[in-house]
């Protein structure tokens, strides 16, 4: 027990640090909040030496929960809408390209090359050959399409 009564500012920084190292080993935020209190607690102990190991326990562990709490409310919820929404929705992607029919497109479907790839598409009235259509829609991977 004579053991806790030695903790120092440099024993909580260091725990911050470790815990920070193991964060960037990928545990996805859960090490964050207790190393940013762990850091402050070290900190707190600077500016005040004499505080007890009990009370350093519990103003750790309030501070821990308080930074975890933070960052899933105000870093994960920022994070949520991807960066590229679209990257691996294919048909989304062609809404609004615009391209001439090789081929008619009869009875409202058909099949058009755009790129490499050979895309079904449907179309509210038959189309013909050399008509310039803009993808306006999608229906799940088949595009549906629109003489412009």
């Amino acid at each position: 027990m004579d053991m806790f009564t030695n903790i120092t500012a440099y024993h909580w920084l260091a725990l911050g640090l470790l815990l920070l190292i193991g964060e960037v080993l990928g545990t996805a935020g859960f090490l964050l909040g207790a190393a940013v209190a762990a850091l402050g607690m070290g900190v707190v102990l600077w500016l005040v030496p004499e505080l007890s190991f009990g009370w350093q326990l519990v103003i750790y562990a309030i501070a821990a929960v308080a930074a975890t709490l933070l960052y899933f409310q105000v870093f994960r919820d920022a994070q949520s809408e991807p960066a590229r929404p679209l990257l691996n929705k294919r048909a989304k992607r062609l809404v609004g390209h615009q391209f001439k029919l090789e081929e008619d497109i009869e009875l409202g479907e058909g099949k058009v090359q755009i790129g490499d790839t050979l895309w079904h598409v449907k179309s509210e009235s038959p189309l013909t050959k050399g008509t310039l259509v803009e993808v306006v829609d999608t229906d799940r991977m088949q595009l549906v399409i629109a003489a412009k």
